[in-house]
């Protein structure tokens, strides 16, 4: 399967502008065949970036690094949510 986009950063940006209009992203993504995610994910990369955005070239390892660290903390964040959940659970138990 090819990963390449297949739509032009003119197209992309043209996307993101209808959704700043006041457009829904459901509405835009179902204009462009697309899922919703694809257009969050256009915005927040416009959004960061506008200059470098769309243009091919590979993120620099500073915001892959910042991208990974999120996810790990978002991981981390739910494990810690679990265990809250289960000591609770336990403590309740054992009365």
């Amino acid at each position: 399967m090819d990963k390449r986009s297949r739509f032009t950063r003119e197209e992309k940006i043209a996307a993101i502008k209808l959704v700043s209009e006041g457009r829904s992203v459901t509405s835009v993504a179902n204009e462009y065949g697309v899922h919703p995610n694809s257009v969050w994910k256009w915005q927040e990369l416009y959004r960061t970036n506008p200059a470098s955005a769309f243009t091919g070239e590979p993120e620099n390892s500073e915001q892959s690094e910042v991208r990974r660290l999120k996810r790990r903390n978002a991981e981390l964040e739910a494990e810690v949510e679990f265990l809250k959940k289960a000591t609770a659970y336990f403590a309740k138990s054992s009365r």
